[in-house]
């Protein structure tokens, strides 16, 4: 036997003294039968599932077994990550009616394992119904012609029809890692096959922050450019670029430094810093001793967004902020200037959107998020500055999205906006407007069901503005639950691990190694783009910062 079919089977059997505990009785009920499943992965290639059926647990799970450890010693292959699920509950469904839930759902929030055949031999896991696109969230259907292609890439026999009903299924599932550590697994909902986490506390926290950093630092290129994206699912890049999205992933980047104290990180953060700021340009002939209007240009459309000036203000005060220097202060101030030729001082708005290199007006408005990037950014300059001409500006900003209810748009940037405005001007309205901001979106947060990303950086962020209220005893005129802020941020940060790049989800994607401890977009085809990598990381970075006061308060 060789030293990988012996670690095999020693993980396999770790496996079912973890599962061997459940109540398995009540699936036989429904054909008399157990399916086990057994998936292996060498950590570089798409996880193989190997499926069997028997009259009971240990018949199903020796069975699926032995199809595994045969595959592992034809091929020698390293079990480095091995996963075992066995049905544990179900239930028959029309056909018909599985297909009207898959069509009213998310994408990809199928979460339960199909049988096609009582004899379960043509049973599948939610991963594979999932990854290997077995279900069709396009056509809002499952297509037969895939569901055949992978029966025949599985060595199994193939159907000539489908059939009017299906036996749906839950599995009691486990995992084992490279170092023979056992998880147990959530069974089902839209936790199932994550690992079990009894207690969301701050080394979670960290870790997450420190791997989704590192995943960002090595989409870095040489020339300081990121790789845009990936849909990991089929290893299929994602075409296009954005330079603001460049931006914030630079910033998560130096928070997450703030933390880790990784030289690499700050290394490669520098360098994107390069790339982003030679893509920026001055309105006006340019002098070293004089100080001009300078627009961050996005050059794959061939325009100039008020945000992207924004976020590299963000960008460039962060850096400055960290390291000691003022090396970027009048390119800084410079793209302030760019904000503030397009601020509009009869009503409070920004411009949006220009052409390059024209510069000629193209959007009044993009999107709601420019404005609480801008804002913010305003904030930071006056902080870097002290001139009241950046601070005045925010507030007269600030003060048209109270006047229009910017709380409607469950805005992350509108908290990070008014948590910078209010350490400088904290009137009682920006205050209130700040706690309204979460409040009036506490419970559509909490019951969200995609992992929805910013949700988090809202919530923590106006935690930050909570938390010197009640410290300072500001005149507020507004009241949040403590208690209730703290637990909604807790349920989020745990739920948000549905799109955590762990092994035990990452190993049914094309090439796990390349998406460990990133994060992923669940209902856009497992997204992975460096800007969401950026809004999980940056939310678990507000968690972390405030990780004690908030644990005071959870109950």
């Amino acid at each position: 036997m060789s030293a990988n079919t012996e670690l095999f089977n020693a993980k396999a059997e770790l496996l079912f003294e973890k599962l061997n505990g459940a109540d398995y009785e009540e699936f036989a009920k429904l054909c008399g039968r157990y399916a086990a499943f057994i998936s292996v992965s060498d950590i570089h290639e798409q996880a193989y599932v190997f499926r069997a059926s028997g009259v009971s647990v240990r018949e199903a799970w020796d069975k699926a077994r032995a199809a595994a450890e045969e595959f592992i010693a034809a091929e020698d292959f390293s079990p480095m990550w091995v996963k075992g699920d066995v049905t544990v509950k179900g239930e028959r469904a029309a056909l018909a009616d599985v297909i009207k839930c898959i069509s009213k759902g998310y994408r990809f929030f199928f979460r339960r394992g199909i049988a096609f055949e009582d004899s379960l031999d043509t049973a599948f896991i939610e991963a594979e119904l999932n990854l290997n696109s077995l279900i069709s969230y396009k056509k809002k259907t499952i297509e037969l012609t895939m569901l055949n292609k992978y029966l025949a890439n599985c060595e199994l026999k193939t159907l000539t029809q489908l059939p009017e009903n299906v036996i749906l299924f839950d599995c009691s599932s486990a995992f084992c890692d490279e170092k023979s550590e056992v998880y147990e697994l959530y069974s089902e909902g839209n936790s199932c096959g994550r690992r079990v986490l009894k207690r969301f506390d701050k080394d979670t926290a960290m870790r997450v922050i420190s791997t989704s950093a590192e995943y960002l630092s090595m989409q870095i290129g040489l020339d300081g450019k990121f790789d845009y994206g990936v849909y990991p699912a089929l290893g299929k890049p994602i075409a296009g670029y954005n330079m603001l999205r460049h931006a914030t992933s630079i910033w998560s980047l130096l928070c997450a430094y703030r933390l880790t104290g990784d030289k690499f990180l700050l290394c490669q953060a520098e360098s994107a810093i390069g790339y982003m700021v030679n893509n920026t340009v001055y309105k006006y002939p340019h002098k070293d001793e004089k100080e001009n209007v300078v627009y961050l240009v996005d050059k794959t459309r061939n325009e100039v967004k008020i945000g992207g000036n924004a976020v590299a203000v963000i960008v460039l005060t962060e850096y400055m902020s960290i390291t000691g220097t003022d090396k970027y202060k009048k390119l800084a101030i410079e793209l302030g200037n760019g904000i503030l030729e397009l601020f509009d001082e009869r009503d409070g708005s920004f411009f949006h959107v220009l052409k390059y290199p024209s510069l000629a007006p193209r959007d009044k408005f993009r999107t709601v998020y420019y404005d609480g990037e801008t804002v913010f950014a305003l904030c930071r300059l006056f902080g870097l500055t002290t001139q009241r001409r950046f601070l005045e500006t925010a507030a007269a900003a600030a003060d048209r999205f109270i006047v229009n209810d910017y709380t409607q748009y469950t805005d992350h940037w509108i908290a990070y906006s008014m948590n910078e405005l209010t350490k400088y001007l904290p009137k009682e309205k920006y205050l209130k407007f700040a706690l309204k901001n979460v409040q009036n979106n506490l419970e559509k947060i909490y019951k969200q069901p995609t992992t929805y990303h910013t949700y988090l950086e809202l919530l923590c962020v106006a935690f930050e503005t909570y938390s010197r209220i009640e410290e300072r005893g500001l005149q507020c005129g507004y009241e949040v639950d403590g208690k209730e802020l703290a637990k909604t941020i807790f349920h989020r940060a745990d739920y948000m691990l549905n799109g955590y790049g762990y092994p035990e989800y990452v190993m049914h994607f094309a090439k796990p190694s390349e998406m460990l401890g990133s994060f992923f977009i669940r209902h856009d085809d497992y997204r992975t783009r460096i800007d969401d990598v950026q809004h999980f990381c940056s939310a678990y970075y507000s968690l972390y910062r405030n990780y004690e006061k908030l644990d005071t308060l959870r109950e």
